[in-house]
């Protein structure tokens, strides 16, 4: 998937077993990742090589430190950090609304506010799995083009799952998301 990264931020916390782990699930599902931290500058150089000329959509959950990475990375637009809470160790909301901004020649920042959960909102059951580009290789072995990959016989996605192609927190995130699509929405 072109011109999408994954960054995992605050390394400088941790750099374990855990990071290490989940930096494999999304490179192994075909996702470009950049390990990052703005205590250290590790990987901001990379992230703004990665933004410049472009119009960048920076999206993630309260807390990860998306304007704090924003201002490593472009220190005169002086984003507002909030810090995260004491009592639930979750991100409070400095963001509250979306905005795009000219941040340098030709390079714009969508900044969002954080996220708490995800919801798909438009997305029908079976178009859910085209979200994963993971699972696009083994549509072809699915017995039913209309395949939600959740309980269908001769799934290939499920296969894939069993034989270990596919990781299983990545099918358990498909299978969560499954459930919150509305059936009564009308395309």
């Amino acid at each position: 998937m072109e011109n999408v990264y994954i960054v995992i931020n605050k390394t400088d916390l941790r750099y374990d077993e855990e990071i290490k782990y989940f930096e494999n699930i999304y490179r192994n599902s075909g996702y470009s990742v950049i390990l990052a931290s703005t205590k250290d500058n590790s990987g901001i150089a990379e992230i703004k090589e990665k933004m410049t000329g472009k119009t960048n959509l920076i999206w993630g959950q309260s807390g990860v430190g998306k304007s704090s990475m924003l201002n490593a990375i472009y220190p005169q637009m002086n984003f507002k950090v909030g810090v995260v809470s004491q009592f639930s160790s979750k991100g409070k909301h400095t963001t509250v609304t979306s905005s795009m901004i000219l941040a340098d020649k030709n390079t714009y920042i969508i900044d969002t506010p954080g996220i708490r959960e995800i919801a798909p909102f438009g997305i029908r059951e079976e178009d859910l799995s085209h979200y994963f580009i993971e699972f696009a290789q083994f549509f072809k072995d699915c017995r039913f083009n209309t395949c939600t990959h959740n309980h269908e016989p001769g799934c290939g996605v499920i296969k894939a799952l069993e034989e270990e192609k596919i990781s299983y927190e990545r099918y358990e995130s498909y299978l969560r998301l499954l459930e919150t699509i509305e059936e009564d929405i009308v395309f």
